[in-house]
Order: structure tokens, then C-alpha cells, then sequence
């Protein structure tokens, strides 16, 4: 089987799992419902938060930059920006290829080694991981009353069969572990397991690569401005609906680390599990599945539209830059 095979298999895959998992989150809403709230959005808000979507693409563009000066290479800001636009277009169909895309199309328009440009794309990874992790902290000490009463509504809310099942998995998983470590030896050598080895050394020399940024501070000033794009593109969106104008920062942050764990699952765009991730923030604050539904339906649609709009505009771009190189060497 090729790489290629396999690649569309996988695809196939998630993505019928996504559609699955879609299907599942909007099956008991009235579509006619949703359909009625979504005509009645504020569009300033939605428009100002397409724009903090942007600027969140560009402000990556400028930190990925940063990485490139310890190896000595320069990249223009209009590259970079296309690159990272087009890198998130693909990944729109095909999870986690954008990380090779990305790099691949700044490689051809700037020639920087390949290689080189997928060390920071991974080193820009390992900031986002750490992030997104603070974030998750941050919110579960911020908001430990509402979740943990949160939590406490789903276990009673667990019938026997879920409960079952739930000891099932964890017979499963305790007995498979149990094998790993019998046969640690094999287990060490499979595929998988020296991917996920390599995985984790590259995020060491990643956090090894951050020290020697030629400028530090503004490498983490870009990060943050990043994220807090990332936070006002869901936060915005609560004003644009009449129901949720009055959830606060809190319940932003919830939404931002709910829908971030839904885009990280390898399945195409988030389809499913965004739909089913983002609802279940807005219910600990409270807001009806109809509205929630509505919220995160809208908002995964600024995310595809800012994307698939600007990733035109970026093709184009890219072609026509690659032809006006290649017309130079030829000269």
C-alpha cells in the first residue's frame, strides 16, 4: 500500500467519523431554529472577529520568521503569511499535512532547505502545546466551582450501560498496558513507538531552539498576541447573538480551550468534534443546546471562511510567484 493509499484511507476515515459525530451533535436541534438564529447575527462582530483571524494568521507569519534568523535565513512577511494560510487550507482536508505543506511552499519561495523550515514549524508546535496546556490550567483553577460541578451532572447523569461500558475500556486498557510492559522489548520497536520517540525528542530540541532566538521577547510578545487573536475570534461571536452577550472572559477561555482540543483531533477541519466539544463549554455557563448549537455553528464557519477566502487570494499569489522565479532562472 503507498503513502498516498494510505493517506486517503485515513482521510476517509476521520472524515466519516467527523460527519458521523456532526450528524450526532445537530440530530435533536430544528434545523429551521438554528437556521432563523443564524440570520439574526450581529455582522459587525462576526466581520471584526474574521479580522482578528487574519491577524492571528499574520502575527504566525511574523513569529515564524523569528525562528528562521539563528539559521541565518530571511523570509518576507508576504511568504510566510501565504505559506501558513495555505498550510491551514489543507489541513482543512487533510489533518496534520499542512505542517509538511506549509514549509514546502516557503522552502520553494524563499529556497531555505526543507529540513530546516520543518524544525521551527515543529518548535512553533511545541509553544502552542504549552499554551494550550497553561490555558487548560488557568481555566480549571479559574473556574474549578463550574466544572467541577459540571463533571459531577455527567456522572449522574451516566446510566448503568455507560458505566459498563466505561469499565470495560478500563479492564481493556489496564490488560493492554499489562502486555506493553511483558513485551516492552518488541513493543519499543515498533513503528509507532520510535515515531512517537522522535515526537518527543524533537519537542526537547525544540525547547532547546527557543533560548537561542536572536530576540526572545518579541518571539513571546507574537505568542501571545497570537493567542489572544485566537481568543477574540469565539469571545466576539458571544456578542453577536442577543443569548450569549452576557458570558465574560471566563467563558471565552472555556470555548478557546474546549474548540482548540477539538481542531488538535487529526479529523478534517474539526467537522464533528467541534460541533460537539464547543456546546458542551457553553452548557457549563448555562446556555441552551439551540443557541449553543447556533454559537458554534456560526463559529466554525468564520474559521473555514477566513481560510478558504484569503487561501484564493494565497494560490494565486504562490503561483504566480513560483512562475515569476522559475522565468527568472531561465533568463
Amino acid at each position: 500500500m503507498t503513502k498516498n493509499t494510505k493517506t486517503a484511507i485515513n482521510t476517509l476515515v476521520f472524515l466519516s467519523l467527523g460527519g458521523v459525530l456532526f450528524y450526532w451533535a445537530i440530530k435533536n436541534q430544528d434545523l429551521n431554529e438554528l437556521w432563523n438564529q443564524i440570520k439574526q447575527v450581529n455582522l459587525f462582530w462576526v466581520g471584526l472577529s474574521m479580522v482578528c483571524g487574519i491577524i492571528s494568521h499574520l502575527l504566525r507569519a511574523l513569529r515564524w520568521n523569528l525562528l528562521l534568523e539563528p539559521m541565518n535565513y530571511k523570509a518576507s512577511t508576504a511568504n510566510s503569511f501565504h505559506a501558513v494560510i495555505l498550510g491551514y487550507l489543507v489541513n482543512m482536508a487533510l489533518p496534520r499535512v499542512g505542517e509538511i505543506t506549509r514549509p514546502a511552499i516557503l522552502g520553494k519561495l524563499e529556497k531555505i532547505p526543507f529540513n530546516k523550515l520543518v524544525g521551527t514549524v515543529l518548535i512553533e508546535r511545541v509553544v502552542d502545546l504549552f499554551i494550550t496546556l497553561f490555558l487548560a490550567l488557568l481555566i480549571f483553577i479559574i473556574q474549578f466551582q463550574l466544572i467541577t460541578d459540571f463533571i459531577q451532572d455527567l456522572f449522574v447523569e451516566i446510566n448503568s450501560s455507560s458505566i459498563g461500558l466505561l469499565l470495560g475500556m478500563t479492564i481493556v486498557s489496564i490488560t493492554t498496558l499489562y502486555f506493553a510492559y511483558i513485551k516492552r522489548k518488541w513493543f519499543y520497536k515498533l513503528p509507532i513507538i520510535q515515531k512517537f520517540k522522535s515526537f518527543i525528542e524533537g519537542i526537547i530540541d525544540g525547547i532547546k531552539a527557543i533560548f537561542s532566538l536572536h530576540r526572545k521577547a518579541l518571539f513571546i510578545t507574537y505568542s501571545l498576541l497570537i493567542w489572544a487573536m485566537y481568543f477574540l475570534m469565539p469571545f466576539l461571536i458571544f456578542y453577536a447573538f442577543d443569548d450569549t452577550t452576557h458570558l465574560g472572559i471566563s467563558a471565552g477561555f472555556t470555548v478557546l480551550l474546549f474548540g482548540t482540543i477539538a481542531m488538535i483531533i487529526p479529523i478534517p477541519g474539526g467537522i464533528g468534534t467541534f460541533e460537539v466539544l464547543v456546546p458542551k463549554a457553553l452548557d457549563i455557563y448555562g446556555v441552551g443546546s439551540s443557541i449553543a448549537s447556533s454559537y458554534t455553528l456560526m463559529t466554525h464557519a468564520i474559521q473555514f471562511l477566513v481560510i478558504a477566502g484569503v487561501g484564493i487570494f494565497s494560490i494565486v499569489y504562490v503561483i504566480f510567484k513560483l512562475k515569476k522565479t522559475s522565468n527568472h532562472e531561465m533568463e
